[in-house]
Order: C-alpha cells, then sequence, then structure tokens
C-alpha cells in the first residue's frame, strides 16, 4: 500500500530541510572563516576629572591667637583613582557679625599647605587622609573679636594633583 505525504507532511520536511542547510551553511562558513589583522585607535585622557571633594573637620575651641588641628576626608565621585598631593587653604567664612569681623580683617586664619600624597580610589567617600593641618587664628590686638565667639567656620579648600 503506498502512503500519501499530506501538505502538512511536505510542509514540515521543506521546512527542516530549508533549516538544515541553512545551520550546514553557517556552520561551513564559521569552520572555513579564514584569520584576520585588524587594528584600532584609541586616545587616553588629557587628564582625570576633578571630581575629589574635600572635607575637613577641625578640633574644637580654636580661639584668636591659637591654632587646631584639621583632619581631612575626600570623597572621588571619578571612575578613576585621583592623587591629592597638597591641600590649600583658600579662605574661612562665617555668617552674620562674624563674617563682618572677617570681611573687615582679612587673613585672620591661615594654614601651611598640607602634603596629603593620598591616592582617592575611584567611587569612594569619605577616604581618611591622614596628614593633618594646622589652622592657626591670629589674635588682632587693636580689634575686639569677639563677634565670633561660638561662631561656626567654613573652610574652603583646593587641592592638588
Amino acid at each position: 500500500m503506498k502512503k500519501h505525504l499530506s501538505k502538512k507532511r511536505v510542509v514540515l520536511a521543506a521546512i527542516v530541510t530549508v533549516a538544515l542547510a541553512i545551520a550546514s551553511g553557517v556552520a561551513y562558513a564559521y569552520w572555513t572563516g579564514g584569520g584576520g589583522s585588524g587594528g584600532g585607535t584609541a586616545n587616553a585622557a588629557a587628564s582625570a576629572p576633578t571630581t575629589v571633594l574635600l572635607h575637613a573637620t577641625v578640633d574644637t575651641g580654636i580661639y584668636p591667637g591659637g591654632s587646631k588641628t584639621v583632619h581631612f576626608t575626600a570623597d572621588n565621585l571619578s571612575t578613576t583613582s585621583l592623587q591629592v598631593n597638597k591641600i590649600h587653604l583658600v579662605s574661612v567664612a562665617s555668617v552674620g557679625t562674624c563674617q563682618t569681623l572677617l570681611t573687615d580683617n582679612p587673613n585672620q586664619f591661615s594654614m601651611t599647605d598640607v602634603n596629603a600624597n593620598t591616592v582617592i580610589p575611584a567611587g569612594q567617600s569619605t577616604v581618611s587622609i591622614t596628614t593633618t593641618g594646622t589652622l592657626s587664628w591670629a589674635d588682632l590686638p587693636i580689634v575686639n573679636q569677639d563677634a565670633c565667639k561660638d561662631a561656626a567656620f567654613t573652610l574652603t579648600l583646593s587641592a592638588t594633583s
């Protein structure tokens, strides 16, 4: 008895045959593909972005004519590690009558540049810088500095890398 092929079986057989042909062609192309050569270019960044944020904490109780230790931490928002070499005191500010006193009598505060020489890893926050600084507040003998009693101060710092 002779079996008749239905349309479904003919279509299924055709699909399987085409799929096998395509698969064998891909395998053939893959295995017989020759070697190659090529090249490319890349440019290194001119410099790392300056995304290190410095934080300073001054030991409590600074007064005119006195000095206190300054401790530093840094945040690195960059995707690469960054070096902090020196920390420089740019300015000291306050509010109200204390700020008026500071504005009228500039350079009351000083701090020698701090040689930090610290690498701040990429994406890290509050990385401790082991080197400390010393903040000094000048005593102005002919100026009453009482306006700054119990005042909070904000230090503005810069860093070189």
